[in-house]
C-alpha cells in the first residue's frame, strides 16, 4: 500500500463508489460520532465500517476520503491545525512524525488489554517501525503488500528453466533470464525480464544488497549495496541484455502481462490485475536474494488524533478492525494480507486468477524478512534517488556519481 503518489496505492486498490456514515436505509441513532480518514474507497461489499456500526450501534462513523495523491500532505495539515479526523490511516512516512511530534496518542494501554488479537502475533517489520517511532506503539496495520517476482510458467517450460524458489540468488536471477531471453533478426522479442516499472524494487534491491535502506532513527540510508544494486541493474540491460533500458517501459507498457516478459518484480498488489491473465500460466515467488533477503512491505496505520474527544470510541473502532472479524472484512475488500499472522492465514486476501497464481506461501515468506524500508523517508526524496538511479543504468552519469548524489540529498534533507 503511494507510491506516494502513489503506484504503491496500488498497494490498496479495485475501489469502488465510497460508502459514508451509515448503512443505507437506516437513521443516526448512535450517541458518539467519530471521523475516519482513509484513501481508499469503501466497499458495498465487505465494508467493515457498516459492519462495526451494526455491532456497535452507540457509535458512528463518518469517513473523510482523501484522493491518494495529496492523502500525505492534507493529514498533516489538518493534524497541525487540529482539525485531524478521530481515527486516520496514516503512511508509513507520517507514522513517526506525527509520533513524534505527540500527535498521536499511544495504543500500548489499549492493546495490553485486548483479546481482539495477540501484538505478538503482528509480522516482525511492525516491531521495527515501533523503535522508530519511540519505542511505542502508535499505529497498527490495516493489511499489508509486498514486493514479489511474477514469472511466466509457460516461458519457463519452453526453455527447460527450473521455477524460481525462495533460495533464489541474483546468480539464479541473471541465469535464468538469460535462459529466457529470445533475440531475431537483432530485435529482442522476449525479455528474460522486465525492467524496473516500480520505484520500490530498487530499494529492495539496494537493501538486498545489504545496505540498511532506512537506520534506527528512520533516515534512508545507502553505500556499498546500492553501488552493488546499480551494477547489477546495469549488467541486466547493458551487458547481459536480458532487459529492456528504463525509457523502454516508462510509456506504461506492461511487458509482462503483454507476453514479452519471463519475470517481473513489482508488488503483490498487481495479483489482482494478473488474474485477468488468459493467455499464458503465471506463479509468483519471494524477490531474488544477494547478501541476504529483502523485499519493501507496505501499509497504512490506524492511529488515533492526540486532539479526539473520544478516545474509547476510536480504539473501539480499531480493536474491531484489528480483530479476526475486521481483518477477514478488509483482507476479502482490498485483497492484501492481514498483518497478524494467524488471521493472514485463513487466505481472505487471495485473489485467484484462472492462470495463476498457485504459490501463496511467498506471502508468508516474504513477510518474515519484509521491511517497511523507503516507504518511511519521504516521497519526494525517494523519487529523486531513482531517477539518479535510473540515469545511471541508462549511462548518463556513473554509478558513482549517482552514489554520491544520492548520499548528498539524502544528507541535504535530513540537516
Amino acid at each position: 500500500m503511494k507510491e506516494k503518489s502513489r503506484s504503491i496505492l496500488v498497494f490498496f486498490m479495485l475501489c469502488v463508489p465510497l460508502t459514508m456514515g451509515f448503512a443505507a436505509g437506516k437513521k443516526k441513532t448512535a450517541a458518539t460520532h467519530i471521523k475516519f480518514s482513509m484513501w481508499d474507497a469503501v466497499p458495498e461489499n465487505n465494508n467493515f465500517i457498516a459492519e462495526f456500526m451494526k455491532e456497535n450501534p452507540d457509535i458512528s462513523v463518518e469517513v473523510v476520503n482523501i484522493p491518494s495523491d495529496n492523502y500525505s500532505q492534507k493529514l498533516n495539515t489538518m493534524v497541525a491545525t487540529h482539525t485531524a479526523p478521530d481515527v486516520m490511516l496514516v503512511w508509513e512516512c507520517d507514522l513517526p512524525v506525527f509520533a513524534k511530534g505527540t500527535k498521536l496518542i499511544a495504543l500500548d494501554p489499549y492493546i495490553k488489554n485486548t483479546s481482539a488479537f495477540n501484538q505478538k502475533d503482528l509480522i516482525p517489520a511492525v516491531k521495527k517501525i515501533q523503535q522508530i517511532s519511540g519505542g511505542k506503539t502508535y499505529g497498527l496495520p490495516w493489511c499489508y503488500a509486498s514486493e514479489i517476482l511474477y514469472y511466466n510458467r509457460n516461458m519457463f517450460d519452453a526453455a527447460h528453466v527450473a521455477y524460481p524458489n525462495e533460495t533464489w540468488t541474483w546468480e539464479d536471477f541473471l541465469n535464468a533470464a538469460r535462459k529466457l531471453t529470445i533475440v531475431k533478426n537483432g530485435q529482442t522479442v522476449q525479455w528474460g525480464c522486465d525492467d524496473i516499472t516500480f520505484k520500490g524494487i530498487w530499494y529492495a534491491l539496494i537493501g538486498a544488497a545489504g545496505d540498511p535502506v532506512i537506520d534506527a532513527d528512520g533516515n534512508i540510508k545507502i553505500g556499498d549495496g546500492a553501488r552493488r544494486a546499480l551494477q547489477f541493474q546495469y549488467d541486466l540491460v547493458n551487458k547481459y541484455k536480458v532487459a529492456p533500458e528504463p525509457s523502454a517501459s516508462s510509456a506504461g507498457s506492461d511487458l509482462f502481462i503483454a507476453g514479452r516478459a519471463a519475470m517481473t518484480r513489482a508488488g503483490s498488489w498487481m495479483c489482482s490485475a494478473y488474474r485477468q491473465i488468459e493467455d499464458f500460466n503465471w506463479d509468483i515467488a519471494p524477490l531474488p536474494k544477494d547478501k541476504r533477503s529483502y523485499s519493501g512491505l507496505h501499509t497504512g496505520f490506524f492511529t488515533i488524533s492526540q486532539d479526539t474527544k473520544y478516545k474509547e470510541a476510536a480504539w473501539r473502532f480499531i480493536e474491531f478492525c484489528m480483530s479476526e472479524k475486521g481483518q477477514q472484512i478488509i483482507s476479502t475488500a482490498y485483497n492484501n494480507p492481514s498483518a497478524v499472522v494467524p488471521f493472514a492465514e485463513k487466505g481472505a486476501y487471495k485473489v485467484q486468477g484462472t492462470k495463476g497464481p498457485a504459490d501463496w506461501k511467498t506471502f508468508d515468506e516474504t513477510a518474515q524478512f519484509g521491511e517497511f524500508g523507503y516507504v518511511i523517508a519521504p516521497a519526494g526524496l525517494t523519487d529523486e534517488l531513482v531517477r539518479k538511479f535510473q540515469a545511471a543504468v541508462l549511462g548518463q552519469i556513473s554509478i558513482d556519481t549517482a552514489i554520491k548524489e544520492s548520499q548528498n540529498a539524502i544528507k541535504a534533507i535530513h540537516q
